[in-house]
């Protein structure tokens, strides 16, 4: 079946009295882990090829001023509750496995769509709590998933290690609704995900509408002592990528770029892709430094993630549908991830009236179909009131207050790879042109983008620092000392690198008041001490949901206590 779309039947409307589309659309959401700015072609990169990636983005809305928050728990809790993490208490640190702590109850995006009809199904990350089964996808509005309950696993054997007093304990974490999924080990995730995702979309029912989000480990580390993992032979193809560690990284990114051209494949060999809106994001910025580094870049941008410079809370994200009328542009408009809730509720036909009125995010998806001016003009970007940091984004204005404590090297300037040393590929537009994900949508019935045109969109969607100055940090504004504010123009400054605050006091005042504002509407942090119960060697070396009286099987009855690997599940 293939949805008339909805300009259509406004003028059916008017002859037959139709007043809704005749089928709501699928959605496939795709969320990249850890993945920087630098890190897509579109975005000016030469060095890892994504062309499905781009394909789509050429052909669809690159989001250029797509805010996320700076680490993953809370991005991941913003985008299923719209609302920001200090409304909900999860701004601070992301959940640990031993943590008893899950975002709180209440509707989240998938229970909004349900009630319109929709089928709902999480493949990959979940990481906002699973203490109790009732914390865990499936009890939150999900029909189905399939994936892992903490921050990441290893690539092949989906272990998770976490460190406990002193010692590391490592359990297994990969899920088939609440079954434990031993049998599906040995898989490279991004393929194990990818084909999962294609098998929920051969056996979708075509006569209801599908809602899958596809939550990739990639570009995530894993575990050590091998943090970085990825199929030789796709290692191999990027050997001049000269550093050891951005060539494997430039290969997981290169099989996310695949799963893409996989998904979009599928959806087209099931007639779904003319009636589909597909969103992908990352879901903060890379680690080039620090805790889990993984090689990503957010070149040419300030910062890192965990930091409220651009490099770590700007994210890559585009969104591409045949039901969007204003295809292809490159657009600036501020939009933050919480806006994904009322946006594609109303996408599906919902009435954001019955979302939670509380809701932080706008919608946004009139601005999407036709390129209407935005409704929003500000921006948290996050208070976090036990670092004492805060940054918000109004119109072209950014404030940030406060920085990573310990940690000054994360608000430095990292070059293209997070390394000097680069070499890079001339940039393959034919490639583009000619990848699975380009041949899939040139049947849907709507005007593709001229390859001539791929290097007008790249020019407008890479983001150029005033000066090439490589120590910009020795005349930068520092928010570590008390009392700083860094104020910028971030329209004609995205790379954060001349402080405006003396020249603009009235507009950090303005700004300041904002945070205040926002600030009385906190709600603490509900980060909680590791629950030694938790242990994964107490269930059969599984990391599972410790704390549900209604499993007896879920509760260890002594620290040193286990349970047959397998028999630890609901």
């Amino acid at each position: 079946m293939v949805l008339f779309k909805c300009d259509i039947l406004v003028f059916l409307t008017l002859i037959i009295g139709v007043t809704k589309c005749a089928l709501q659309p699928n959605i496939v959401l795709i969320i990249g882990d850890d993945m920087g700015w630098n890190d897509v072609g579109f975005h000016g990169s030469n060095q890892i090829p994504t062309p499905n990636i781009d394909a789509l983005a050429y052909n669809g809305v690159i989001l250029n001023s797509h805010y996320v928050l700076p680490i993953c728990t809370p991005s991941r809790a913003a985008l299923m509750t719209g609302k920001y993490p200090i409304h909900t208490g999860m701004q601070g640190y992301p959940l640990r496995a031993m943590e008893p702590r899950a975002v709180p109850p209440g509707k989240l995006l998938p229970g909004y769509l349900k009630d319109l009809g929709y089928d709902t199904s999480l493949v990959g990350k979940w990481h906002l709590g699973h203490s109790r089964w009732n914390e865990t996808p499936t009890e939150r509005g999900f029909d189905t998933h399939i994936g892992y309950y903490s921050g990441f696993v290893s690539y092949y054997d989906f272990l998770y290690q976490e460190a406990y007093n002193g010692t590391t304990y490592t359990g297994f974490d990969m899920r088939r609704n609440k079954k434990t999924a031993w049998e599906d080990a040995g898989q490279y995730a991004t393929d194990f995900f990818t084909n999962e995702a294609v098998k929920l979309i051969n056996n979708q029912d075509k006569n209801r509408p599908m809602f899958m989000v596809l939550s990739h480990l990639a570009g995530h580390t894993g575990n050590g002592p091998k943090f970085l993992e990825a199929p030789q032979d796709t290692i191999n193809k990027l050997n001049y990528v000269v550093d050891a560690g951005r060539r494997t990284y430039a290969a997981m990114i290169s099989k996310l770029d695949d799963s893409v051209g996989q998904v979009v494949t599928a959806l087209k060999k099931r007639r779904m892709l003319d009636n589909t809106i597909i969103v992908f994001m990352s879901d903060n910025g890379a680690p080039s430094v620090g805790m889990y580094q993984n090689y990503g870049s957010n070149y040419p941008l300030r910062g890192v993630k965990e930091t409220l410079w651009e490099g770590g809370v700007r994210g890559a994200a585009f969104v591409w549908s045949p039901l969007i009328q204003e295809t292809p542009r490159v657009s600036n408009d501020l939009f933050h991830i919480s806006d994904w809730l009322p946006t594609l509720v109303t996408a599906a036909g919902g009435d954001i009236n019955n979302i939670d009125p509380d809701c932080d995010g706008i919608d946004q998806w009139s601005s999407l179909v036709y390129n209407f001016p935005t409704p929003r003009s500000e921006i948290l970007l996050n208070i976090d009131e036990k670092y004492r940091t805060a940054a918000i984004r109004y119109n072209n204005w950014k404030l940030v207050i406060g920085s990573i404590p310990d940690h000054p090297e994360y608000d430095g300037y990292f070059g293209e790879s997070g390394k000097k040393n680069l070499r890079k590929v001339p940039y393959n537009t034919t490639q583009i042109a000619q990848s699975p994900a380009a041949i899939a949508i040139e049947g849907t019935g709507i005007i593709i983008t001229p390859e001539s045109e791929y290097k007008s969109l790249r020019e407008q969607a890479t983001l150029l620092c005033l000066t090439d100055n490589q120590d910009k940090l020795t005349s930068a504004c520092k928010p570590e000392i008390p009392g700083t504010n860094c104020l910028y123009d971030i329209s004609s400054d995205p790379c954060e690198e001349h402080d405006l605050s003396q020249l603009f006091p009235y507009v950090v005042r303005r700004l300041k008041k904002s945070l205040v504002d926002y600030r009385a509407g906190l709600i603490p942090q509900k980060n909680a001490p590791s629950d030694p119960a938790a242990i994964a060697d107490n269930f059969g070396y599984v990391w599972t949901p410790w704390l549900d009286s209604s499993s007896s099987a879920s509760r260890p009855k002594s620290q040193n206590s286990t349970c047959p690997m397998g028999t630890c599940d609901m």
